[in-house]
């Protein structure tokens, strides 16, 4: 039986967990439930669950610092995020520290199964993988190290590695490559570095090579001696930099790690000079950035607008206007101090803001693309050009979104004006800004004005208004209401503004209109 700990300060949503989860036939075990990430904490040290299911938004100690303590104590747990809609902040904490997956609340019985069948095969896949590594001990010690550093697995280092000074060089293609095999550079970057080893750190030093191509598509170059002098690691990239031209590679950047004193620290610094990279300016090629001095800032602030204009025509279903906004949104994410942190960055709000507005018409991004939020997420921090970037959304996420406003019926624009429209006739006496509804609907207010104006023949307020004026009319055959208590009851506080309005639409003042209907002056 595999063990399973449930924690959200929630009551409610540990009932509903715990009675929708089919233990048996699942081959699981309720081994604890906490109320808050302190106590869940305690629970998880104690009982070692394989699967934990976690609220982020919660009281003292929350999901993201749960997450982030249990990562380093108990790296093989299975964490499934609960999370509601407007938790994006924490969902993405989620997604740096590892989470499985997530389920929004409230949580539908299908999407836990369905959640719940893959954690397990998730854990199948590990337990498989162990047994495998397991017959092939000390093989690429290096690669091991730097993919499992978070996870606290041993690995043996050689013994030339055990003393001196540690270092790390992590590098990618600046433009993102479909097809690559990165490990066919290896043996021109081992000819070189050998040739300058003389020459380099005294000539008392090591290195080691590996790829990490599964998802990352990385090189990394770690560095061991007895003194590594940072003015040498210059020299390095320029030794790299000429082995792969000469093996006909394309463009690529370095990141460099601080130095460490334990080879085992190596993980730390593969951390390190990722950061380092992700600082890059997009302009840049064949850049080498140094941890110490290039520390990762956000250039710039997102375009909300844009971003409103471009979900708005999404939403439209036409595929010309959409790709013309998209167009102008990214060339908006992109200036020339961009940096490829703030590109991932940008693409990242533009996903979650894709996925916020289909969870409005009550469908999950998984279901419309066939690929979960962080799913597109790791796609996206693969990238670290513009062009590759964009072609994630324009060649696979945008058609599906298209594909499935397309077959909705009822164009959106329409449908939210016909939905207005109904509203108003019931909420007249309230004050209606066409900004908030139109932030309400995630739409642009300058397009939802003209789709109004274009289905009503009228513009918002004279809509609103005639509607008012009409329901005032009703109200004064009723001789018990005051001229103010009409104006008040139809949305007007100010009734000399309410008398100026009547007198201007209905051609007469309040007064003359109801002699003429036979009331005398309220």
């Amino acid at each position: 039986m595999r063990r399973v700990i449930i924690v959200d300060d929630e009551k409610w949503i540990r009932r509903g967990l715990i009675q929708s989860i089919s233990w048996n036939e699942w081959g699981l075990e309720l081994v604890g439930e906490a109320s808050d990430g302190g106590e869940g904490y305690e629970m998880a040290l104690d009982k070692k669950p394989d699967l934990l299911f976690l609220d982020m938004r919660m009281p003292g100690l929350d999901g993201k610092q749960l997450l982030g303590l249990l990562c380093r104590e108990l790296p093989d747990l299975l964490t499934i995020v609960i999370s509601g809609y407007s938790d994006f902040e924490y969902t993405k904490e989620a997604i740096r520290h590892k989470a499985f997956d997530y389920l929004l609340k409230p949580v539908k019985k299908e999407e836990l199964a369905a959640v719940v069948e893959k954690a397990l095969m998730e854990l199948d896949g590990r337990e498989a993988e162990k047994r495998k590594a397991s017959r092939v001990q000390g093989e690429d010690w290096l690669r091991q190290l730097l993919l499992h550093a978070e996870e606290g697995e041993e690995v043996s280092v050689p013994s030339n590695w055990q003393a001196g000074e540690y270092a790390l060089m992590l590098g990618h293609t600046d433009t993102f490559q479909e097809h690559c095999d990165h490990a066919r550079l290896l043996p021109a970057i081992h000819e070189q570095l050998s040739r300058m080893k003389p020459f380099l750190f005294g000539g008392r030093w090591e290195y080691e090579l590996t790829t990490l191509q599964d998802s990352s598509r990385e090189i990394a170059i770690a560095l061991c001696g007895a003194r590594l002098e940072p003015k040498d690691f210059g020299r390095v990239h320029t030794s790299v930099l000429a082995a792969l031209k000469q093996a006909g590679s394309v463009s690529f950047s370095f990141g460099m790690s601080t130095r460490k004193l334990e080879a085992a620290k190596l993980g730390e610094a593969y951390n390190e000079a990722k950061k380092a990279l992700a600082g890059k300016r997009l302009s840049a090629m064949n850049a080498l950035l140094s941890a110490e001095n290039n520390a990762v800032h956000l250039s710039g602030i997102y375009p909300q607008d844009k971003e409103n204009s471009f979900l708005w025509v999404l939403q439209s279903g036409n595929k010309m206007a959409v790709e013309q906004e998209f167009e102008r949104l990214f060339a908006a994410f992109v200036s020339d101090d961009t940096t490829v942190g703030h590109l991932q960055w940008s693409a990242d709000l533009l996903l979650h803001a894709v996925e916020k507005q289909l969870q409005a018409k009550d469908v999950r991004l998984e279901e419309v693309c066939g690929k979960n939020t962080l799913m597109y997420s790791e796609l996206i921090h693969q990238r670290h050009d513009v062009e590759a970037m964009k072609k994630i959304f324009k060649e696979d996420l945008l058609p599906a979104v298209l594909c499935f406003y397309g077959q909705s019926g009822e164009k959106q624009g329409e449908k939210v004006v016909s939905e207005l429209k109904k509203w108003m006739e019931s909420n007249y006496d309230q004050s209606l800004s066409l900004h908030q509804i139109a932030s309400s609907y995630y739409l642009n207010a300058d397009y939802l004005s003209r789709i109004f104006k274009k289905m009503t023949g009228k513009n918002f307020v004279d809509y609103l208004t005639d509607i008012r004026l009409h329901k005032a009319k009703e109200l004064m055959n009723k001789s018990k209401y005051k001229n103010y208590e009409v104006a008040q009851k139809v949305g007007y506080e100010d009734y000399r503004y309410f008398s100026q309005i009547f007198k201007r639409k209905i051609g007469m003042t309040i007064g003359e209109y109801r002699k003429a209907i036979g009331q005398a002056d309220q």
